[in-house]
């Protein structure tokens, strides 16, 4: 049987009985209240252009100076690079918040994003019709999930409480909208409980809760901020909030961080810090960590990669899951169980592999084939990351390697340096015949170097990439090709400022771990997926900031985390132009 969702029951409200006229509708304020929040389709989509989004209930008003805030110093020409602004949830973040309130039962198995594969920027997300009726659909899926277990979600019998109905509707509205629900919106709330109620108590709660879940108040958080006297618009407590929970774990504030706003005490730095510190200790916020490193190096990517069967037989669904775990097996171990240097990411021979693994790298496996085990890898052919399969096989064509792929990914993904232009349109047909001619990958890059069009930018590329042809699409490890020794040595030509030769990917990688680009890049990443803010550059002083924060000899992930928490870069925004 069709059951009614929230916009059918305005629409039923809205409309006039017989005899009624214009003039009668607009004197029933209950129906017009409720349409604004069946209307979320359209607020949804406003919502992304107008740039406003409720109210800061109960927040200190602008221009007050906060406690916890010096007034600028050393560092005030480090200004704030972003505006006052609301920001879409993503699809994961979106799902994961319905969960954290309504638990499994409320989100369709079949429809909840994949953690693992989940996109770095939302730069793909448009408010459009799509999405809108996704979340919709998805808030309508949710409220009907509590018909089941009505009591054990809301507290309140089924036969009809109004004051605990309102009492839960007033807890929920706030975990949903992270931040107190003032006095009108719980009667623009109550307006939907009493049109429901014309079938039963139940309907009109659980049609209030889809209410809830289809605003634009709970799909989207706030970055407004408080103006201090100091003209620096900064965060309120709710809003920052928001952004360390969506930035660390991609879900909701959690109670003892809600806690923390609705006190005021996220106003002091010390408290973030504390925040911060607390969230790193929960292995669901390490989790997310990793996944949004594997995320901004496009490890996901592997999933969809093909290789030749007749080449590599044993190239499938399973040995492809078998290289993502052994990354994020990777990561935890070296990030989080022994809190190392994050240049350990690149230098470390140390991994986990199972049986399949170990064939690709040509190590021994001990245990039971789907088990994985601790390793040691030979120091002169594997080097952290860049050496793992997961990468090489992700960064490779079907029948052969890609120099220019894996020179991208070391450029953009491990050292952030500036993008390169893509080929002129105008030479499409010369890089497919180029691609297509029997040559090694070497000759094709001394082909791109001899072209006055694309030798300026790869010579940018090809040498990183070049580095790495000890390894086969699969990442085996391989010293020659066709009969032939593999020249994997390359000349740095200016990158990063170095002049320097380096026989392989390892050597380049020992010498890189010394310097603070990696760490840079990484701290980079991160600063980027916690504000959305994809044009920031390594050598920017939101990213300086974070990594001159840090103590000696201390670059590790959590240190990283702790200084981003507590940066201006997260805390700080300008007013509108």
């Amino acid at each position: 049987m069709h059951r009614p969702r929230v916009w059918d029951w305005i629409q039923r409200a809205a409309s006039p009985a017989a005899g009624e006229g214009h003039a009668a509708r607009e004197r029933s304020g209950g129906w017009r209240r409720s349409a604004w929040l069946a209307g979320c389709a359209t607020a949804l989509v406003a919502a992304a252009c107008t740039g406003t989004l409720g109210s800061n209930v109960d927040e200190q008003p602008p221009g007050d100076e906060q406690p916890g805030h010096e007034q600028p110093g050393e560092d005030a020409q480090c200004a704030p690079r972003l505006a006052r602004r609301i920001v879409l949830l993503a699809d994961l973040q979106f799902t994961n918040s319905v969960r954290a309130l309504l638990g499994d039962a409320a989100v369709r198995a079949d429809q909840a994003p994949d953690e693992k594969t989940k996109p770095f920027m939302k730069k793909g997300i448009v408010v459009g019709t799509s999405l809108v009726r996704t979340r919709l659909d998805a808030a309508a899926y949710a409220a009907e999930s509590i018909g089941g277990r009505f009591e054990q979600v809301t507290g309140c019998a089924t036969d009809g409480d109004d004051a605990c109905a309102r009492d839960f509707l007033t807890r929920f509205a706030t975990q949903a909208f992270r931040r107190p629900l003032g006095a009108a919106e719980l009667e623009d709330l109550w307006a939907v409980v009493e049109l429901g109620k014309e079938e039963s108590y139940q309907r009109g709660v659980m049609l209030a809760v889809e209410a809830i879940l289809a605003s634009p108040s709970f799909s989207y958080r706030t970055e407004l901020g408080e103006k201090g006297s100091d003209g620096v618009v900064r965060l309120s407590p709710h809003e920052l909030a928001s952004e360390l929970a969506f930035f660390l774990t991609d879900s909701q504030p959690d109670p003892d961080l809600m806690a923390a706003a609705d006190s005021g005490a996220l106003r002091d730095p010390a408290e973030v810090a504390r925040q911060t510190e607390r969230l790193l200790a929960l292995p669901a916020t390490r989790r997310s960590l990793s996944t949004t490193l594997l995320a901004a190096w496009g490890i996901s990517n592997l999933f969809g990669t093909v290789k030749d069967p007749g080449m590599f037989p044993e190239y499938g669904p399973l040995l492809q899951a078998s290289m993502f775990h052994e990354t994020e097996l990777f990561l935890d171990a070296t990030l989080w169980e022994r809190e190392a240097d994050v240049s350990e990411l690149l230098t470390s021979r140390e991994t986990l592999v199972n049986g399949p693994l170990a064939e690709v790298y040509g190590v021994e496996h001990v245990g039971a084939p789907e088990e994985f085990t601790p390793v040691t890898l030979p120091a002169d052919q594997r080097a952290g990351l860049l050496t793992q399969a997961s990468v090489l096989a992700t960064l490779a064509r079907t029948d052969n390697t890609s120099v220019v792929a894996r020179g991208l990914f070391v450029r953009g993904a491990l050292l952030c340096l500036p993008k390169l232009p893509s080929p002129p349109e105008s030479l499409a047909d010369e890089v497919a015949d180029l691609l297509s001619a029997d040559m090694t990958e070497r000759e094709r890059a001394e082909a791109r170097a001899q072209n006055s069009t694309c030798g300026a930018c790869h010579k940018g590329i090809d040498p990183l990439g070049l580095m790495l042809e000890n390894y086969d699409p699969l990442g085996r490890y391989r010293e020659t090709l066709d009969g032939e020794p593999v020249d994997a040595n390359i000349e740095t030509n200016g990158i990063l400022g170095m002049f320097e030769s380096y026989a392989n990917a390892v050597e380049f990688v020992d010498a890189i771990a010394q310097r603070e680009d990696f760490a840079a890049c990484l701290t980079r990443q991160l600063v980027t997926y916690g504000t959305d803010d994809d044009q920031l550059k390594p050598d920017d002083c939101q990213v300086e900031s974070v990594i001159n924060a840090l103590p000696e000899g201390a670059r590790t992930l959590p240190a990283i985390v702790k200084a981003i928490a507590t940066s201006r870069a997260l805390t700080e925004r300008t007013e509108e132009e």
